[in-house]
Order: structure tokens, then C-alpha cells, then sequence
């Protein structure tokens, strides 16, 4: 590599798009098309584990560790950026939600904002469930959302999206397809201490009924 990893400035990426603009932007400038060529790969990162059979998800680096998603369960991971080594994952238990999502493997990355002093990593899954873990320790986080009532499912740390949508749901199956269909790829955005959640129909919403469930953008605090 021409410029070892200590002696560069630390710019971080922080959300999908780098800024609320989603500009893809950096000011990061050690890598030119003068050097390119001579760029070496330090190491790789096998998501074989979580079953990760595509890389649709941008990386954020934040406080010196990259953080991202990987796997149709869109494990959330934590990564050690000088060797490669996985420092903490999450993965959320199982439900018939996420089973028959149509955004499985589709995760595209994870929310961040700092709370009173800690940095918190927020993520929808693709059974429509926003989490917020600890950066640190990769534990959900405490105080934030409500029990769900399924097995396996933390305390704390998770709300339950369809909750909040007003359509007749089951918290394990969903809500039934016969009324539509709602999920997410992208992650959440957190601005001035609300977390944004968007969300996605079928891919490309192909017109199959006259009606389905509205893809109302929520909001949540931080």
C-alpha cells in the first residue's frame, strides 16, 4: 500500500451515502489515479459464515472500526480495520417474517448516531424489525424500543416496525400477504436525534393489487 494505515488522516463514513446529502463523497485523498496501480490488498473479509452470498452493503467506519451488514439474516457486524479480524456480530432470531422476505440479502448498511456520549448502531432487518445495538459490545441496546413477544428476541433494544403501520399483523408471521407487502434493504438515518426508517414494497412493485400497505416513513427517537 503507498501510505500506511497510521499515517493517514482519520476521515470517517458514517452512513450509507456518507452525509444527509448521500453524496458518496469523501475528502480523503491517499488514493489517486497516480497510485492506484500500486494498491495491494491488506486482507479480506469472508462473510461465509453468516451465509453472505453478496456485497450490496457500503461499510461504515466509524471511531476506527467498519461496521456493516452481511447475509439474507443481514447479520449486523463489527470489523477491525488494520487486520480484517470480526469483532462482535448480531443476528436477530428467527421469524416467518424474515423467511419470506423478498429484501433477504439485500442489506445495504447500518444507521449510526452518538447518544449522550455512545455511539449507537442502528439496523432494519428484513423482517421489519429496527434494532439498536451497542457499538461497543454489539449488545442491544438498553432503554430503546419494547419487548416483542416472540421467543429469543431481547428486552430491550428492538421495536417492532409493523406495529406502527396500523394494519392487522401476526409479531411472528407478519402482516398476511393477501393484505401486501412492507420491508426494508436500506438502513436507517438518524438527524437531529430522530431515526428515519424508509422501507420497500416488492422489488420493483409490480402491480399484483388494487390496494397495499402505504410505505409510511417513520420516525423514532434516538
Amino acid at each position: 500500500m503507498p501510505i500506511s494505515l497510521g499515517a493517514q488522516e482519520t476521515i470517517e463514513w458514517t452512513t450509507l451515502g456518507n452525509d444527509f446529502a448521500h453524496t458518496r463523497s469523501t475528502p480523503a485523498n491517499q488514493i489517486t489515479p497516480e497510485n492506484f496501480a500500486d494498491l495491494e490488498v491488506a486482507w479480506e473479509w469472508n462473510g461465509a459464515s453468516f451465509e453472505a452470498q453478496s456485497g450490496r452493503s457500503t461499510p461504515s467506519y466509524i471511531n476506527g472500526r467498519l461496521y456493516t451488514v452481511a447475509g439474507a439474516r443481514r447479520h449486523v457486524v463489527a470489523i477491525d480495520p488494520t487486520s480484517g479480524a470480526t469483532i462482535w456480530s448480531y443476528r436477530e432470531p428467527d421469524t416467518g417474517r424474515w423467511e419470506y422476505s423478498m429484501r433477504a440479502d439485500y442489506g445495504k448498511g447500518i444507521g449510526y448516531a452518538n447518544i449522550d456520549g455512545r455511539d449507537v448502531i442502528y439496523t432494519i432487518s428484513p423482517g421489519f424489525f429496527l434494532t439498536a445495538l451497542d457499538a461497543e459490545t454489539g449488545r442491544p441496546l438498553e432503554g430503546f424500543g419494547e419487548p416483542v413477544p416472540i421467543d429469543g428476541f431481547p428486552e430491550t433494544g428492538v421495536v417492532d416496525l409493523l406495529k406502527d403501520l396500523g394494519h392487522p399483523y401476526d409479531p411472528y408471521e407478519g402482516i398476511p400477504l393477501e393484505r401486501g407487502y412492507i420491508t426494508a434493504s436500506s438502513p436507517p438515518i438518524v438527524v437531529n436525534d430522530t431515526i428515519v426508517v424508509g422501507n420497500s414494497a416488492e422489488q420493483g412493485y409490480h402491480q399484483s393489487r388494487i390496494e397495499n400497505v402505504p410505505g409510511d416513513i417513520l420516525g423514532y427517537d434516538a
